[in-house]
């Protein structure tokens, strides 16, 4: 049956039933709050419900009044369920009213209504009570939150001229004043409220968050004679939580040196939550488990600690990372840029590190030797670590995250043993070049010289890519010398339903070999050619174009770059000299070999995460698959256990990443990382510097690639320009005159592998992708590091 009760005058008894609307204004009465008269409906009959609500409000003796859904799944600790139900304002005379209950009643009901209850409350049904409310003649409104987005301990008061439902239903921008201690930050210019009555609503906020007992939105209205009005109280939501520094490392890294150098060549612009709780944690473990073997550290590390996330974008953490300067002897800061950067960071401080004692650095430096001089030790662990990864993806949902978790501390080894071999390279590529560089008085000469050092290596894992990619292009071309016409449907077509059993076999070697790869390898959400056939297929057919002008030349061999070092030298020095070349090259097989492995270990996630995905939209927990990438790891396990309310999040942070997935940082940064403001380019520049890694000269036509539709767009001859590059990109080189990257380095995989195909590169050019355009007719000089733009694209 119908009741009816004053906001004030709700029974305790069916406070929790009556929805987050008609409650938080019956507690902010309770707390001493001005709120405007008003009253609720409940168990709404329609017919019986509308006249008596007809007859209290023609005895309230009320004119205008504003009319609001309180649904009893809307506005929760979890869900706000905002806009999702009616709200009706200005309405007069009892016609009105009775229309603008059957509204509330309807929007129960309404399309978006049950998609909110579908994605989010598991299909839950709700009960609507309705709030009738004497209208404020407002002079300004708007609302408060109590916990400012992105600035921790500021409230945020928003406010428009006139009503808040303008503000609440987007129709009009409001001005924001972020008020903290008393103190406003900044007054807008122009501003709705003086600088007292935007305390004073701070202040009443703060007040309200500590009777609530949580963080509170809070919405307001200041009437004609300057009285502050209370329209709405209700919880900060998990969705309002969501920022873009939600995830930012907690660690106290006010001082330290940061760089994006070499993580964000494997992890270039913002990753998923998923990634970073799962592989970037598991990266961070692996340098922190060499660490500790080395005898850096001799207490527990927090994670994160070497390799840390701010607005979703990985760094590294140079300031820790110098610690094993301090620990082994021969490390020194500059050795470290140079195998993490590329380059000396100057003016970045080593800050305040004291060295270990003599004996204790002795002993470790014994056992950094072993890391450096024992390659096949980490190939032989790193066998050992994929071994130990077992999933069985028939089983349901929980025995999958249960899988999951079991085999977590193994991706930690597999990350380990990729450093080990790191090590190995990394260090005989430091012992080469601190024997030559002072008889090279031009470093940028040096560095290409040992560039050309490293190329055609037999057995080299990630050149195999090509190499066999190729091999089946030719296969196919045999068959169908059309096949160079072919889109990627019709190249699908003709994979499964016309190629010979040869052509199948050759495909399934290839997949069985390599599948587990493609671009952005190292993102969980970025599937692999094996499970991503149209992304494999784009690459092939990159592969088929570039068949007709026959095998990449080698204009240079990598002995005669030896030669031009070794001629420097003679007797013992040029012997060990000799060696250290064998074992670089040696270096950057063992490398590519656990990078691959890495890269293995991350595939059989993805698969065991798309299964996951694919069980809990069956189930209801999730309303597309893609949102699992986009909880953190420990989340999907609550989720799993009941916690819905992390269905929002998901889709909260799901908005977000766009926004993290644009931001641009400076490659080296102490403190803090902010966001580069954008700069323009300079359409008067003709000549850009970078690191030259392979040698050559070539003018072409550059292409900007920032994703792999660009990639498919690169004709014959073209000089791509990227942010980095990794192997998912490497069946491009085939058709490509040149490589530029903003980031890069002479290990970097991408560059190894264009190294084995003679393709003339240069990283670490800052900007390229603002200062050259597709179009652009640009010249790459591989052996100086420079670009010269020959004619603009008009």
């Amino acid at each position: 049956m119908t009741k009816i009760y004053d906001i004030q005058s709700i029974p305790e008894n069916i406070l929790n039933d009556v929805g987050g609307k008609a409650r938080g204004l019956h507690k902010l009465i309770h707390f001493g709050f001005t709120v405007p008269d008003a009253f609720i409906i409940t168990d709404i009959d329609e017919n019986d419900s509308f006249n008596k609500a007809a007859e209290y409000y023609t005895a309230k003796q009320w004119q205008t009044v504003s009319v609001r859904s309180s649904a009893s799944v809307e506005d929760g600790d979890d869900y706000s369920s905002a806009g999702q139900f009616a709200t009706i304002l200005n309405v007069n005379g009892t016609d009105a009213l009775k229309k603008a209950i059957q509204e509330c009643v309807n929007s129960l009901h309404s399309r978006t209504a049950e998609y909110y209850s579908k994605t989010f409350l598991n299909h839950a049904e709700g009960k609507m009570t309705v709030v009738v409310q004497k209208m404020v003649e407002a002079r300004c409104a708007g609302v408060i939150f109590t916990k400012a987005p992105m600035r921790p301990g500021f409230s945020l008061v928003e406010a428009v001229p006139g009503l808040g439902e303008n503000l609440v239903s987007g129709k009009m921008s409001a001005q924001q004043y972020r008020v903290r201690k008393g103190k406003v930050e900044q007054m807008p210019e122009h501003p709705i409220l003086s600088k007292e009555e935007a305390l004073n609503l701070g202040e009443a906020a703060r007040r309200a968050e500590t009777l609530f007992e949580k963080p509170m939105d809070l919405e307001w209205a200041i009437d004609q004679n300057d009285q502050v009005q209370w329209l709405q109280a209700r919880p900060i939501t998990i969705e309002e939580s969501v920022t873009m520094n939600e995830l930012d490392c907690s660690l106290d890294n006010g001082n330290s040196v940061l760089t994006t150098s070499n993580i964000g060549e494997v992890m270039p612009s913002a990753v998923t939550p998923l990634n970073l709780s799962v592989n970037m944690y598991s990266l961070d473990w692996g340098v922190k488990e060499t660490y500790r073997e080395i005898g850096c550290v001799d207490t527990e590390v927090p994670p994160y600690s070497y390799i840390c996330s701010y607005y979703n974008h990985m760094f590294f953490n140079m300031s820790n990372m110098y610690l094993i300067c301090h620990s082994v002897f021969g490390s020194t800061k500059e050795t470290m840029d140079i195998s993490i950067c590329g380059k000396v960071l100057e003016g970045m401080p080593d800050i305040a590190m004291k060295n270990r004692p003599a004996l204790r650095r002795f002993l470790n430096t014994i056992t950094f030797l072993k890391f450096v001089f024992k390659g096949d030790e980490a190939k032989k662990g790193m066998d050992k670590a994929i071994a130990a990864l077992k999933f069985d993806f028939t089983q349901d949902m929980h025995g999958i995250y249960k899988q999951i978790i079991d085999n977590f501390p193994a991706l930690g080894w597999v990350q380990y043993y990729h450093y080990r071999a790191s090590y190995y390279s990394g260090g005989q590529s430091n012992f080469m070049m601190s024997m030559v560089e002072k008889d090279f008085a031009n470093r940028t000469e040096m560095q290409s010289v040992i560039a050309g050092c490293l190329t055609e290596i037999d057995d080299f894992e990630s050149a195999n890519v090509l190499r066999m990619m190729r091999s089946l292009a030719k296969h196919i071309l045999m068959e169908r010398p059309d096949a160079v016409c072919f889109d990627s449907k019709q190249l699908a077509d003709y994979m499964v339903n016309e190629a010979s059993q040869a052509v199948k076999s050759e495909y399934d070697d290839f997949m069985s070999k390599h599948g587990h790869r493609g671009i952005r390898e190292m993102e969980l959400r970025c599937p692999s050619w094996k499970s991503n056939r149209e992304s494999f297929l784009t690459n092939l057919h990159s592969v088929l174009l570039s068949c007709n002008s026959g095998e990449t030349a080698v204009t240079k061999h990598w002995n005669e770059y030896a030669e031009e070092l070794l001629s420097h030298y003679s007797g013992s020095k040029r012997k060990r000299l000799e060696g250290y070349i064998a074992k670089a090259r040696k270096g950057v097989c063992y490398r590519e070999y656990t990078k691959s492995k890495v890269v293995y270990a991350l595939d059989l996630y993805k698969q065991a995460y798309a299964r996951l995905a694919e069980l809990m939209v069956e189930a209801n927990l999730l309303p597309d698959t893609d949102c699992i990438y986009f909880l953190l790891q420990d989340e999907v396990g609550q989720l799993l256990n009941g916690e819905t309310a992390l269905i929002k999040k998901a889709i909260a942070r799901r908005r977000l990443f766009a926004q993290q997935s644009a931001l641009k940082f400076s490659d080296v940064i102490q403190g803090i990382p902010q966001p580069m403001v954008p700069k323009k380019a300079d359409e008067n520049a003709t000549e850009f510097r970078g690191t030259p890694v392979s040698r050559g000269i070539v003018t072409g036509k550059a292409r900007i690639v920032r994703n792999e539709e660009d990639a498919a767009q690169l004709q014959n001859g073209e000089i791509m320009v990227a942010a980095c590059t990794d192997i998912g990109w490497t069946p491009f080189y085939n058709i490509i005159g040149g490589l530029v990257t903003e980031i890069g380095s002479a290990l970097s995989h991408g560059i190894v592998v264009a190294r084995e195909y003679a393709l003339p590169s240069v990283v670490n050019v800052e900007n390229a992708l603002q200062n050259i355009h597709t179009g652009d007719e640009i010249t790459l000089d591989g052996n100086t590091g420079t670009i010269y733009v020959i004619k603009r694209n008009q």
